[in-house]
């Protein structure tokens, strides 16, 4: 890692011309380098110091075609450059158009032959060159150009502010343009601005543009954990920096890195690690994504979800929706992407919990997380992808569809004969259609009918007509890396997908002298690119360390048939594995599958049944021995379930004796004695729900309280609704105080809503606060701001638990109750009436009360007919009323006299308000308006709305 910053200046203007509103020109191309030469006077002041010499950078820009030199072959940056020079090069390095068919200078010689031309037109359009005399019309081509002209011309493209003071040689008409530029790190302040431009510094110049040209700058920096930073650049790419010193949490640091062969300096504070949201991109899917990187075994356990880590629950449902859930992961392992098995889907309002056993890849644990979720899933699915692969010919075309679909109902057609369709993936992503052959080559016809997400959502057009080009492979497979993965096993890695058949007794164990040992056994059991072998030793050599190679037949091959062709040997070392397996995390899950104590070790191990298990309740300090056995003991790999614990909830001491597991290693391992600390949240002797608890005869357990004025004030209070809640063991605190554990009208409570608590005896009075209430009411404050419609809400308690982790019962914990809409009318639209020209319809974006007349309306209303300032008489208005019928129903009609607009009118005669006579409308609500809505919100005042 560089230990020095990238030279940029993030506040310089001169940065804004790579990636803001104008862009630098990467190809200043088939520019003569006497041409290209207007800026060497402020090269080295905004780019610092050359780390080459300037013969290394012009040839390196001319070999980009930025640069080309004199037919001599010299640079001659001696000399000084031309105002029609300069133009080209604003032309090039601003991306102006070059303006052919027009002329706008007098000069001799100034024709549609001159190369010039095109570019001088360009900057005098861009308005950042014009003539040196522009009485006569001359702009003096063939003149040099001064430093203070090119200030000028800075100035104008990059947009720079006019100081409030200057010191510097330029003329006084320039001392502005040249002060700023200097404040801005692009000239020299010593610089002589009324000399002419030299070229002796374009190189560097030239240079260190395409070098920002091509270095995007630091976008973001996200520290993914202690050591690993994700870093975000302007062009949107990403690039992970790994850290040889960890970063501490919650401070600041600086970071130097180098990436593309540019130097970066940024900075990046490591964040305390936290679930940052939870979100369902379609019905079948949710995503859970974090801050820092994970440690998927924490939450995944053989690409499924661990029972209880992620519970997503409907609002009036138990159910756990996720369980044993497909799980991947993104690359940095910040993202856990969750498809429900099977049929079921998404649809309504969620509860999703993420417990505190999650950990980040530096063993800190994630404090838990609830939300409520709505899924509401309108999106219909698309293809992202088909493809087919061949050797020579295929029967399989592949299509990936931008969500997971359904699995039955797809009809599938390739080069119009019917394909059978089969899922190939467990997130319903990935489909294979298998149909006649294909062959290489050559581009067929897709087509397919009925393509259907979980919310039933069907892909438009049905059917989807696309094609498939068959890709014709004929290329060996190639194996990337053979890795000793314990003294017994060994991964390898091929560059795609390998039939596993075909590695079925080929692979053999060579010793340091060529001779075999046998063949591997394939332990992975499907075709892939990845593979687990098992070694044929029967025991390990005294020595400690086998050295030899894994020989790959011949045959090995991929799936489209195409084999190595010679056999390929590959070098490994196995060195005996000593280490005993350690428990990284023991804890309690209470689904019906695995209910029990879940040990998760260090490494792959297998039950060995020695010693007892003892739990020490840690405020009691009783011990219960656990009985375990071969049929009680639950798992595979990493994971296993002890089950059939039966103790009262509370926070225990686990002691795991030695020798209860070992690992595969041909040494058999066995797992230290371990004292761990586990909270069981619910025993099977407390499995009883909170509920609600009404303390009289008129108490429900939940008790609306609509917003009232503040004495003394026109503002109205907060909503509260009451929740009188009860659980023999003890309440949770926690999630009664969590805002997402409760709905209304089936939404997440309004933005400002908090929750209060109150710990209540059995009587129902107020009493000193616990920790966990057998009693408490919840007061749940919600904004009267919030409420848009007066209506009857059904307000649903759903994410409370009692101490033991037992939901309460949602379909039973709901009231609905009237909350009154505090938010004033306002007057929104007035428009001419699409049916009759004559009428004005004014809107609101609530409906005015049934007891508003014609006159209430005349009071609050001013009509401006043809004037701003004189408002139409109300002798001038036939009528006010109220729509009650159509599309306008609830809005207002008015209509004018045609006097309104012409005294010397003496009939009634209604003024058509489209009539050429009618040039402008204006409706204004006056500042002190009374009129009031249906819940007697008096309307906003000083409103105003042209209607033409």
């Amino acid at each position: 890692m560089s230990d020095t910053s990238y030279s940029t200046k993030e506040k310089s203007q001169f940065m804004n011309v790579q990636g803001g509103e104008k862009k630098v020109m990467k190809k200043i191309l088939s520019v003569a380098l006497s041409t290209a030469m207007a800026f060497s006077m402020f090269a080295s002041v905004a780019f610092g110091d050359a780390a080459a010499t300037p013969q290394q950078k012009f040839d390196a820009l001319a070999a980009k075609g930025i640069l080309n030199g004199y037919p001599d072959g010299q640079a001659h940056l001696e000399k000084d450059l031309t105002r029609a020079e300069f133009a080209k090069i604003v032309t090039k390095l601003f991306d102006l158009t070059e303006v052919t068919n027009k002329l706008s200078y007098k000069d001799k010689g100034y024709n549609a032959k001159n190369w010039a031309v095109p570019y001088i037109e360009a900057v005098t359009a861009a308005n950042l060159m014009q003539g040196k005399d522009t009485v006569k019309g001359i702009f003096d081509y063939n003149g040099k150009v001064t430093v203070e002209e090119v200030a000028a011309v800075l100035f104008r493209a990059l947009k720079l502010e006019t100081p409030a003071t200057t010191d510097n040689t330029a003329s006084a008409w320039a001392k502005g343009y040249a002060q700023a530029v200097i404040n801005a790190g692009l000239i020299a302040k010593d610089t002589n601005f009324k000399a002419n431009a030299s070229r002796s510094l374009v190189v560097e110049t030239a240079y260190a543009v395409d070098q920002l040209t091509a270095a995007p700058t630091v976008a973001s920096a996200e520290a993914v954990s202690p050591t690993k930073v994700v870093v975000t650049f302007s062009d949107k790419t990403t690039t992970t920096v790994e850290l040889t010193t960890a970063l501490v949490a919650g401070v600041e640091t600086t970071i130097n890195f180098k990436h593309n062969n540019h130097d970066y300096t940024t900075k990046v504070t490591l964040a305390a690690p936290k679930v940052v949201s939870v979100e369902a991109p379609n019905a079948k899917q949710v995503v859970v994504k974090f801050n820092r990187s994970i440690d998927t075994d924490t939450l995944a356990e053989s690409s499924k979800v661990i029972d209880g880590v992620v519970k997503v629950t409907k609002v009036g449902n138990k159910e756990d929706e996720v369980a044993n859930a497909n799980v991947s992961f993104n690359a940095d392992n910040t993202e856990a992407v969750i498809t429900l098995p099977g049929v079921k889907a998404l649809k309504g309002n969620y509860t999703v919990v993420v417990s505190d056993a999650v950990a980040t890849t530096a063993g800190e644990k994630i404090p838990a997380f609830t939300s409520l979720l709505t899924v509401a899933d309108t999106v219909a699915p698309t293809v992202a992808s088909v493809s087919s692969t061949a050797k020579a010919t295929t029967k399989d075309v592949y299509v990936k569809f931008s969500e997971p679909v359904k699995t039955t109902g797809i009809i599938a057609y390739v080069n119009g004969k019917s394909a059978s369709v089969s899922v190939q993936n467990d997130t319903y992503t990935e489909f294979k259609l298998t149909a006649d052959t294909l062959e290489s080559g050559k581009t067929y016809d897709v087509s397919l009918t009925n393509v259907t997400d979980y919310a039933g959502n069907v892909a438009n057009p049905n059917p989807i007509k696309t094609t498939v080009t068959v890709v014709s492979d004929v290329a060996a497979p190639v194996i990337k890396s053979v890795t000793a993965i314990s003294d017994k096993f060994v991964e390898v890695e091929f560059d795609k997908n390998v039939e596993r058949a075909s590695l079925v007794g080929n692979v053999r164990l060579l010793n340091a002298v060529g001779e075999s040992q046998g063949t591997f056994r394939v332990v992975t059991s499907d075709n892939g690119k990845k593979f687990t072998l098992e070694t044929p030793l029967s025991s390990f050599p005294s020595s400690g360390t086998f050295t030899g190679s894994v020989l790959f037949g011949a045959t090995v091959k991929d799936t489209l048939g195409n084999i190595l062709g010679t056999e390929t040997k590959k070098d490994i070392t196995f060195t005996k594995d000593t280490v005993a397996p350690t428990v990284t995390t023991a804890t309690y899950t209470t689904t019906a599958t695995n209910k029990g104590l879940v040990l998760k070790f260090s490494k792959d191990v297998v039950y060995a049944g020695k010693g007892d298990v003892y739990l020490i309740n840690e405020k009691t300090g009783e011990s219960t021995k656990l009985t375990h056995s071969a049929s009680s003991v639950v798992g595979s790999g990493k994971t296993f379930t002890l089950t059939g614990v039966n103790v009262p909830a509370g926070s225990y001491s686990v002691r795991l004796p030695q020798g209860l597991f070992k690992d595969k290693s041909f040494s058999a391992n066995e797992s230290t004695a371990t004292v761990l600390t586990v909270s069981i949240g619910s025993a099977s002797n407390d499995t009883t729900v909170p509920a609600l608890y009404s303390f009289n005869a008129d108490n429900s357990g939940i008790v609306f309280k609509d917003s009232q004025l503040t004495v003394g004030t026109s503002t109205y209070g907060d909503i509260t609704i009451e929740v009188n809640l009860y659980d023999a063991g003890g309440l949770n605190s926690a999630s009664i105080r969590e805002i997402n554990s409760y709905t209304l009208g089936n939404k997440g409570l309004p933005n400002g809503s908090f929750v209060t608590i109150d710990t209540l005896n059995a009587s129902g009075a107020k009493i000193e606060s616990a920790t966990n209430p057998t009693y408490a009411r919840a007061y749940v404050h919600i904004p009267s701001s919030s409420v848009e419609k007066t209506d009857n809400y059904e307000f649903v308690v759903n994410g409370v638990t009692d101490v033991a982790g037992n939901p309460i019962d949602a379909s039973a914990a709901k009231k609905t109750g009237k909350l009154t809409s505090r938010i004033a009318p306002v007057f929104n639209s007035a428009v001419v009436s699409s049916g009759s020209s004559t009428e004005l319809i004014l809107g609101f974006t609530k409906d005015l009360n049934e007891k508003t007349t014609q006159v209430d309306m005349l009071r609050d209303l001013k009509f401006f007919i043809n004037s701003d300032t004189t408002a139409v008489d109300q002798n001038d208005i036939v009528s006010i009323t109220k729509i009650e019928y159509g599309s306008d129903k609830g809005k207002w009609s008015v209509k004018f006299k045609k006097h309104a607009i012409d005294n010397k009118v003496t009939t009634n005669e209604v003024l058509d308000l489209n009539s050429n006579d009618v040039n402008r409308i204006v409706v204004k609500v006056i500042k002190d308006a009374k009129l009031i809505d249906t819940d007697y919100n008096v309307i906003k005042g000083e409103t105003e709305i042209s209607a033409k």
